[in-house]
């Protein structure tokens, strides 16, 4: 997350996708990126050349960043939805990495939805009843656990990041519960047997499987252009 808050610090900042980075600047970047240390900076930057996003040009002692396309051809990315970002986003950049990650989901749920018409998840059914169907303001069953296989991080990050956008007003979450019909030990039993988080709350003087939170995304992507013909 570091390296990407400079590279999108460096791209506000720089002139023509160049940059001359000597001590001043350096100083001047980690005190926008609010960094104690200009080590700190310069370990991030060096990662970002080894990544090859930035290039240093030794005869000109220029840094160059690499355009958002070349990095979508170096990674292979096809997708390119994109939202606007700005120097406060930038400071926040887990809050907005959350909600692009949830929100990208929540998009996907639904076209998946729409090209079977219905999908039920644990006992929920949802339909996409008509062609003008509008699912940008629908809540979509989005697992934590599933976020944390998709993008090979820990279940721990994946919830900080979801948290991070709700707090952030990016995300709607909404907190689902089942009313548990049997026994709480047999329920324990059951979900040990089928390999689940046994998710259990006790509320209102009753026993709750808590469900799949669902979610929507408080922002719009945009689709950046193809810059080739």
């Amino acid at each position: 997350m570091n390296e990407l808050k400079l590279f999108c610090v460096l791209k506000l900042i720089s002139v023509g996708g160049k940059i001359k980075l000597d001590n001043g600047t350096m100083w001047f970047v980690s005190y926008l990126l609010m960094v104690k240390s200009i080590k700190t900076t310069k370990r991030n930057l060096e990662r970002l050349v080894e990544k090859g996003y930035v290039r240093y040009n030794a005869k000109t002692k220029y840094y160059i960043l690499n355009s958002f396309d070349k990095i979508r051809d170096k990674e292979d990315w096809e997708n390119r939805l994109a939202i606007p970002l700005n120097f406060s986003g930038i400071l926040n950049i887990k809050a907005v990495a959350g909600a692009v990650i949830y929100g990208y989901l929540h998009k996907d749920f639904w076209r998946k939805v729409k090209s079977k018409k219905s999908v039920q998840i644990k006992g929920s059914t949802y339909h996409f009843p008509t062609p003008k169907f509008n699912y940008k303001d629908k809540l979509a069953p989005v697992s934590v656990l599933g976020v944390s296989a998709i993008f090979n991080f820990s279940p721990a990050t994946a919830s900080r990041l979801k948290n991070s956008a709700l707090k952030a007003g990016l995300l709607q979450v909404q907190k689902n519960y089942s009313k548990l019909k049997v026994n709480k030990n047999a329920m324990v039993l059951y979900c040990k047997y089928r390999e689940e988080r046994q998710n259990i709350v006790f509320k209102d003087g009753n026993h709750y499987l808590q469900l799949i939170d669902t979610i929507c995304p408080l922002f719009y992507f945009t689709k950046r252009k193809s810059l080739k013909t």
